[in-house]
């Protein structure tokens, strides 16, 4: 056979098998991809069984080859479907979380589950599914019981004038449990408390926290809207069982007493033997909320005498103006103090007027004096404002300023 018939034949021979090659090369990348798609997600759990009564728990793990939104439930044989998560977003990765066997707050009962993956890809339609056998036994599924709930007051002014400051949330429980609660007011939330363990009995959550001493405090109540609100109680039992109980109140005025004073005057400057200093000022109520005034009190003080000393019992939450001066031994801040004379809303302001008779026992030397706003029991409003020097006439001439 020449060399012509020889190409000729091997060309043919060529030709015959391109179709198979061309299909071949179709088919390659096909499968390539479909196991690709196969291994997209992996599941394992740590154990095919589960004791859901509060003792023990599983872990469950997945793995995602790529970019992909995941969805976990227990699927069971009636049908019902326990989701554990829903279409969350996964990069790729591993990833894991504990199951204890509750679900949205609540056990869910024996029997025989399936434990299904899902991930679909964001450029892919196709969902891929991984199944795994599950059982759950011995469940608690009581949840636990929460009786007697009481909030008070009804109606709620955290204004800090001592009167309806703080919410008092009684309950009690028949097991261990760990108590959350919310303080729903519109579109605001507070929690009021949470993870809290409580015992069987009586559980008492008071809120806000107590604010002597420690203006930051006052934050939680700044912003609270006036209006309905609910607070929301919530405990839940070692299994997972949760229970939602509410109540409403009302919310009325709220926020952190404030002031300005100007005009301070003390005159003289310079007292006679036996003579009367007098104080005066403006005090202005600066902020959101109203000032309240204890009932009146004394009118004038006499040297050595002190607020305390008079009986004048200082009202939790009431606001007073005093005097402190710099050789006060006396041990008490501000010992002479005076009421408002009234309630002062905000934007309003006073003018006050104190009297100090200075008898022989006013020292000789001269004394720095100033002017301070007092909420009782709780922080100064205004301190060491109007520092004046005052002497008496009979004192020496030093000068101490």
């Amino acid at each position: 056979m020449n060399t012509k018939l020889l190409r000729q034949a091997a060309a043919l021979r060529v030709r015959s098998w391109l179709p198979y090659v061309f299909c071949l090369c179709l088919f390659l990348p096909a499968c390539a991809a479909s196991d690709a798609s196969r291994n997209l997600i992996e599941l394992n759990v740590s154990a095919a069984s589960l004791r859901a009564d509060g003792t023990a728990f599983v872990s469950i793990q997945y793995r995602v080859a790529r970019q992909a939104a995941v969805s976990l439930a227990l699927h069971a044989p009636d049908g019902s479907i326990y989701a554990l998560r829903e279409n969350v977003a996964r990069g790729r990765g591993a990833y894991s979380f504990t199951f204890s066997g509750a679900v949205n707050g609540r056990v869910i009962p024996d029997g025989m589950y399936e434990l299904v993956a899902t991930a679909q890809e964001p450029t892919d339609s196709d969902r891929v599914e991984v199944r795994l056998p599950f059982t759950i036994t011995d469940a608690d599924t009581f949840p636990p019981v929460l009786d007697g709930l009481d909030v008070s007051p009804q109606h709620f002014t955290p204004n800090q004038d001592g009167v309806a400051d703080f919410l008092a949330i009684r309950f009690s429980v028949a097991e261990p449990v760990v108590v959350a609660a919310r303080l729903l007011a519109g579109e605001h939330s507070r929690w009021l408390a949470r993870s809290v363990a409580a015992e069987p009995g009586m559980v008492l959550i008071s809120w806000p926290p107590t604010l002597r001493h420690t203006p930051s405090l006052n934050r939680p109540v700044q912003d609270l809207p006036a209006g309905p609100a609910q607070v929301e109680v919530t405990i839940q039992d070692r299994a997972g069982n949760r229970t939602v109980r509410r109540r409403d109140i009302t919310i009325g005025e709220a926020g952190t007493p404030q002031v300005q004073v100007t005009d301070i005057s003390f005159r003289p400057a310079i007292v006679p033997a036996g003579g009367t200093l007098t104080v005066t000022a403006t005090i202005v109520n600066s902020g959101g909320v109203t000032l309240r005034s204890p009932p009146p009190g004394p009118a004038s003080f006499t040297w050595g005498e002190n607020v305390h000393a008079l009986g004048y019992a200082a009202e939790p939450g009431t606001v007073r103006w005093g005097i402190e001066y710099s050789l006060n031994q006396s041990g008490i801040e501000y010992p002479f103090r005076w009421s408002l004379g009234r309630d002062l809303a905000p934007g309003e302001s006073i003018a006050v007027t104190g009297t100090i008779a200075l008898n022989e026992l006013f020292p000789r030397e001269p004394a720095l004096f100033w002017f301070g706003v007092i909420h009782e029991h709780n922080r100064m409003l205004a301190d060491e404002s109007g520092i004046t020097r005052i002497q008496s006439e009979t004192g020496g001439s030093a000068d101490s300023r």
